[in-house]
C-alpha cells in the first residue's frame, strides 16, 4: 500500500506541461496550455471517503517555465466532494466547461498564457532545486502527506499558512525522475506498488472521450437518452439508452475487464485523436486483407504499438450508449462501436440497466444484427498488419458507398 492519507493517494502528478508546443491537453478543450497541468488523488478504501475541505499544496520553483512560478495553496476540495471506493479525481489547473472526472484547482482558473501571471502552483520538476514538491493535507488533523521531486528533504511544511502539523510519509519522486519534462508524469503503478514515470494520461472513455454529434464532440458523460450522434451508415441517430458500469480490480478480482488504452496515431495518423481507453471487448473499425470493413475487439490488438493493458487501475467506469441498432461512432475521432445490445452483453449488466435495455432489445433466439463482420479476439491476434489494418478517419460515409462496402462483405 503506497503512503497514503486515510486512504487517498496521489495517482498522478504532471507539473510540466510547457513545452513548445505545450504537449497535452488534460481538459480536452482542443488547447494544450500550461493550465492543463494536473495532480490526481485516488480513493483506495473499500468505502467511500469525503474529502471536503481537504486542501493540495505546492512548492514550486518554476524552473523551465515561461511564467514565474508560484508556492502555496493549490486547490480546497470543495463541501461535498466524496470519492466511491477506486475513484480517482483530477486535479486541473484551469478547465474549459466542465468535466465529470476533474475540479479545476480553487487557486488556478484564469488562463494567462506564457509570460503572465501564473495560475499554475504546481512543480515543474527542475532536477536538483532544493524545493519541489505537492502535499495533500487535511486542515482539521494537521495529518498530511508529501510527494517530494526535490534531492532532499521537502521544504513543503515551511510554507507560509501552510495547516500540516502531522507529516505521515514522503514518496521519494526524485530517484524516479529529477526533471520533469512536458507532457510526462508520475504515476502510481498498483502492480509494482510503486510510481513511475511515463506519458500523461486521462481517463477516456470511462468519463471524457468526446463522441461525435451533430452539434460537435460531447464527452460521453453528458450524452443523454435522445440525444443525437453521428453514425457511419446513418447520419445522426437518437441514443435509446445510457448506462455505465464500474469495474474493480481488487485483489486480482475481474482481470479479464482491465481497460485498453490506444494511444493517439495508434490507429492510424492521429487516430484517436487522444488518449481513448475502453473495455477489452470493446471493437474497432478495421480493415481486413479482402477489403471488408469488419470489428475488432481491443484486446486483439495489444500487440501492437501504442496499444496496452492498462494493469495498474484499481476500478474503472465504462460507459455505454445503445442506438436503434448496433453502429459504427466515433470516439476522439476513431470509429468505433456502439453498445452491442447481444444477451450476453445484456446480461452483464446491473439489474435496472438491464430492465432499461430489455424494453428495447427483448432477448430473443435471434441475435441483433452487427453493424460489421465481428472477429474474434483469435482472429484479430492472428491477423497481423497489414492483414487488418485501421479504417481511415472520416466524419462520415456516404450512403452511396454502402452497396460497394456490402458487396466486400
Amino acid at each position: 500500500m503506497p503512503i497514503n492519507l486515510d486512504g487517498l493517494i496521489f495517482g498522478q502528478i504532471m507539473g510540466d506541461n510547457s513545452g513548445s508546443p505545450a504537449p497535452f491537453d488534460t481538459d480536452l478543450d482542443g488547447t494544450a496550455t500550461q493550465e492543463d497541468e494536473f495532480v490526481s488523488v485516488t480513493n483506495t478504501n473499500a468505502t467511500p471517503l469525503d474529502v471536503s475541505g481537504w486542501q493540495i499544496w505546492s512548492d514550486s520553483t518554476g524552473g523551465g517555465s515561461g511564467d514565474t512560478p508560484q508556492d502555496g495553496l493549490y486547490h480546497t476540495f470543495p463541501a461535498g466532494t466524496v470519492l466511491a471506493p477506486g475513484e480517482t479525481l483530477w486535479i486541473i489547473n484551469e478547465i474549459t466547461g466542465t468535466r465529470a472526472f476533474a475540479q479545476e484547482a480553487s487557486e488556478g482558473g484564469v488562463e494567462s498564457g506564457t509570460g503572465g501571471v501564473s495560475t499554475n502552483l504546481l512543480s515543474e520538476g527542475s532536477g536538483g532545486n532544493p524545493s519541489e514538491s505537492v502535499a495533500l493535507v487535511d486542515p482539521v488533523s494537521g495529518d498530511y502527506i508529501v510527494f517530494n521531486m526535490a534531492p532532499g528533504a521537502p521544504a513543503i511544511a515551511g510554507l507560509t499558512g501552510f495547516p500540516g502539523t502531522n507529516e505521515i510519509g514522503v514518496i521519494d519522486g526524485n530517484s524516479v525522475q529529477n526533471d520533469m519534462a512536458a507532457g510526462e508524469s508520475y504515476q502510481y503503478d498498483a502492480a509494482t506498488d510503486s510510481y513511475l514515470y511515463d506519458t500523461a494520461f486521462i481517463p477516456c472513455f470511462a468519463s471524457g472521450a468526446l463522441i461525435a454529434t451533430p452539434a460537435g464532440e460531447v464527452a460521453i458523460e453528458d450524452l443523454r437518452t435522445g440525444d443525437l450522434v453521428l453514425t457511419v451508415d446513418d447520419g445522426a441517430q437518437p441514443i435509446l439508452w445510457a448506462g455505465q458500469t464500474t469495474v474493480r480490480f481488487d485483489q486480482g478480482a475481474n482481470a479479464d475487464q482491465r481497460p485498453v488504452e490506444f494511444k493517439p496515431g495508434s490507429l492510424g495518423p492521429a487516430l484517436p485523436n487522444l488518449p481513448l481507453t475502453v473495455s477489452p471487448q470493446h471493437r474497432f473499425l478495421m480493415i481486413d486483407l479482402q477489403g471488408r470493413e469488419v470489428l475488432a475487439p481491443a484486446i486483439g490488438l495489444t500487440d501492437r504499438k501504442l496499444i496496452r493493458v492498462k494493469k495498474g487501475k484499481k476500478a474503472v467506469t465504462y460507459h455505454h450508449i445503445a442506438l436503434a441498432k448496433h453502429a459504427v461512432i466515433f470516439a476522439n475521432g476513431a470509429p468505433s462501436e456502439s453498445f452491442y445490445p447481444g444477451d450476453a452483453s445484456i446480461a452483464a449488466l446491473p439489474l435496472r440497466d438491464k430492465l432499461a435495455l430489455l424494453g428495447h432489445f427483448p432477448q430473443t433466439s435471434d441475435a441483433p444484427t452487427e453493424a460489421r463482420p465481428c472477429l474474434t479476439v483469435g482472429e484479430t491476434r492472428k491477423a497481423r498488419l497489414p492483414s487488418l489494418r485501421p479504417a481511415m478517419a472520416v466524419t462520415g460515409w456516404r450512403k452511396s458507398d454502402e452497396t460497394s462496402r456490402k458487396a466486400t462483405a
